[in-house]
């Protein structure tokens, strides 16, 4: 079982990162072919004559080695408190002045009191005409704030909104942390064979057969391209970013990648993830109240996106998915929108016609730990996955749980 760790991410967790943020500027782009060519020269060298599992093993240590040493380590800084405007400071400054006003007034004599509540009054007056003046500056900050998130991103402004909020921070033991997860993902049957489902079709042979051969270049590529530069990386710290950047490097991936695919071969360190444990309300501590994201290695990401997306193919043009039901995973889709407007013109039509509508919301709480893991392989064999494809998978997901 490969475990995941509670922390983050290895690179925040140590304060290091693999890269700088290099601007897009002509020194940029030369930092950036630099690199290339002494990450491919450090490879050459390194794993040119060794086994395809040491390959495959250390690919990503060395890229991460040479970016360290070719630009060092950036010490993440956390954040200190906010830099406080002339404004600010003048009105804490004004709130002391109130508050020792208030001491002096409660020992002063009559007198003295009347003198003191007209200072006092001057400081309050000054005080609240601070007050409205930070007040309009904080409205104009966060409403020029907000537009610039709604403009980058309208999709996840839209979200926030209606997010509750999340905070907490997880609060048990490594030793429980590593039982949930057995129990969670684990399957103490798979190795036993499924008992025969009554009357379950086997669809037809195919008409268009699985692509199988080794991923070509342009495959590699476009993954790389779709992903996000920003993604975190897995636990051997290289990010998309790299393999954007650095053309001969995703070279040298590609040449490993094909190799791996035609020896049905899958490295352990793409079963290896590095746990991310988002709270899901206020002040989580407990495990089932924190939302587990899994950071794996990107080598193998690319590995199995290729494997992915030639999978939807296959299953698609040989009419093995009803996409008139099924609208999830289906390449050029919006299946939320879809379900969303379907359910819409239910509702309408129970309106108009004036009829009793039943809707049913169907969810798995724990969806790979509840579900058979033999129900995986027996339904690549179903649908007639070539062999090949299937062992890599079973070796991929009896790795990772």
């Amino acid at each position: 079982m490969v475990q995941a760790q509670p922390q983050p991410s290895c690179r925040l967790a140590t304060g290091l990162t693999p890269l700088s943020p290099f601007a897009e500027t002509a020194t940029a782009v030369e930092q950036w072919e630099d690199l290339d060519s002494k990450i491919v020269l450090k490879l050459d060298s390194l794993i040119g004559d060794s086994t395809l599992e040491h390959k495959l093993a250390t690919f990503g240590d060395i890229v991460y080695q040479t970016s360290l040493e070719t630009f060092g380590a950036k010490q993440l800084q956390s954040k200190g408190p906010p830099k406080r405007s002339r404004r600010q400071c003048e009105m804490d400054k004004l709130r002391k002045q109130k508050r020792s006003l208030k001491k002096q007034m409660k020992a002063a004599n009559s007198e003295e009191k009347k003198g003191l509540q007209e200072i006092w009054q001057h400081l309050e007056a000054r005080h609240s005409a601070l007050s409205r003046a930070e007040s309009a500056r904080k409205k104009r900050s966060q409403k020029r704030k907000n537009q610039e998130r709604f403009l980058r991103d309208p999709f996840q402004f839209a979200r926030q909104l209606f997010q509750q909020p999340k905070s907490g921070t997880l609060a048990v033991s490594r030793e429980e942390l590593e039982a949930h997860l057995k129990k969670s993902y684990s399957d103490n049957n798979r190795e036993l064979p499924l008992e025969e489902t009554a009357g379950l079709i086997w669809p037809a042979a195919p008409g268009i057969k699985f692509n199988n051969k080794p991923p070509n270049l342009q495959e590699v590529v476009a993954v790389v391209n779709k992903a996000r530069a920003k993604s975190n990386p897995g636990p051997n710290g290289v990010p998309y970013l790299l393999y954007k950047r650095c053309p001969n490097v995703l070279k040298r991936l590609h040449k490993i990648l094909r190799s791996a695919w035609n020896n049905i071969k899958v490295s352990k360190k793409w079963m290896t993830a590095e746990g991310v444990y988002i709270p899901k309300e206020q002040n989580s501590k407990e495990i089932n109240q924190f939302c587990p994201i899994s950071l794996l290695n990107v080598e193998g990401k690319i590995f199995f996106s290729v494997m992915a997306t030639r999978l939807t193919k296959y299953l698609t043009e040989n009419g093995y998915i009803n996409t008139s039901v099924q609208k999830g995973g289906i390449p050029g889709v919006s299946c939320c929108l879809e379900h969303a407007t379907m359910i819409w013109e239910a509702i309408q039509r129970a309106k108009l016609q004036e009829l009793n509508l039943d809707v049913v919301w169907l969810d798995l709480a724990n969806a790979y730990g509840s579900v058979p893991h033999g129900m995986i392989q027996l339904a690549l064999k179903m649908y007639h996955v070539p062999e090949d494809i299937q062992v890599m998978l079973d070796d991929y997901f009896s790795g990772s749980v």
